[in-house]
């Protein structure tokens, strides 16, 4: 076997057609047909059979494409990190965030990289933890930021930093005036909540248990701005990262209300695989995030 064979099955597996699959390998269908019948003589399997005029996978040629996917994202990992061994003149860096850091921390972290690095491109993937854990699974993306827990024992986890968690209301909430509450009285409030999985509700199962076996969720929203909007518009409370409301807090359009004896942070995290390569470019930028406190 080799990757001229695996090339040819992998792509004829996508196109279903072995004219598409010389066309997209500028090569012969009969080269294509070569490598296929190697292939099969290789494992002693069938890897596909025609139906409808399409070539499609057999059972055998299922399992080997599972393979051929994750050895041709190593290839172009390798390829990656060859290419920037060593430079920081040069290079890229493919960064996966948490939505609440990827839209209120890292724009300013990474003008600051890019002042000091003009020449390494950053490519930035935002989604929940759970999105950015599977892209560092699939080799998409090769360090992520987030605040939420990962599950797979794959990742490597170096804590970055805490962040604080604020109450926030409208202005002309009856708890604005008072400007704190007990921990008993929060519970009473209509909460809106953002996206699941977002590390906050671990936060507050831990530090106000009586808080989350009560919890009185009012609105569920797909964004920290659709759950600032609402809370501006007084239809209810909400728990968010400090870093999300700052201007709105200073600009009046928030108040801050403090939860007496209560101070809760969640922890934002790095996180890659284990036992990946780190370029030169990968552990700067790191170094980068530790040094910088937002």
């Amino acid at each position: 076997m080799n990757l001229h064979q695996l090339k040819s099955f992998h792509v004829l597996a996508q196109k279903g057609s072995f004219s598409l699959t010389a066309e997209a390998l500028y090569i012969t269908q009969p080269a294509v047909s070569i490598h296929i019948k190697a292939l099969e003589e290789f494992f002693g399997v069938v890897l596909f059979e025609k139906v409808a005029k399409k070539f499609v996978l057999t059972e055998a040629g299922h399992a080997l494409y599972q393979y051929a996917e994750k050895i041709f994202k190593l290839i172009n990992e390798t390829e990656r990190t060859l290419k920037e061994f060593n430079l920081l003149e040069r290079g890229s860096i493919h960064l996966g965030a948490s939505s609440n850091i990827g839209v209120y921390m890292l724009p300013s972290i990474l003008g600051e990289f890019k002042t000091k690095y003009p020449k390494i491109h950053v490519d930035v993937s935002i989604g929940t933890t759970r999105v950015i854990e599977q892209k560092i699974l699939n080799y998409d993306i090769d360090i992520g930021i987030v605040e939420a827990q990962v599950i797979s024992s794959e990742m490597f986890l170096e804590h970055w930093r805490d962040e604080r968690l604020v109450l926030i209301t409208s202005p002309k909430h009856p708890w604005a005036a008072r400007k704190k509450v007990a921990p008993d009285q929060v519970k009473q409030g209509q909460f809106i909540v953002g996206e699941s999985g977002s590390g906050t509700g671990y936060v507050i199962s831990k530090k106000l248990p009586s808080l989350a076996a009560d919890f009185n969720e009012f609105l569920r929203l797909g964004s920290t701005e659709a759950v600032k909007r609402a809370v501006e518009e007084n239809l209810g409370v909400s728990i968010v990262g400090e870093s999300t409301v700052s201007r709105e807090i200073e600009a009046g359009f928030l108040s801050c209300i403090e939860i007496e004896g209560v101070d809760l942070f969640k922890e934002l995290n790095i996180v890659f695989l284990k036992g990946k390569l780190l370029t030169n470019v990968h552990k700067e930028f790191i170094k980068f995030l530790s040094d910088r406190q937002v």
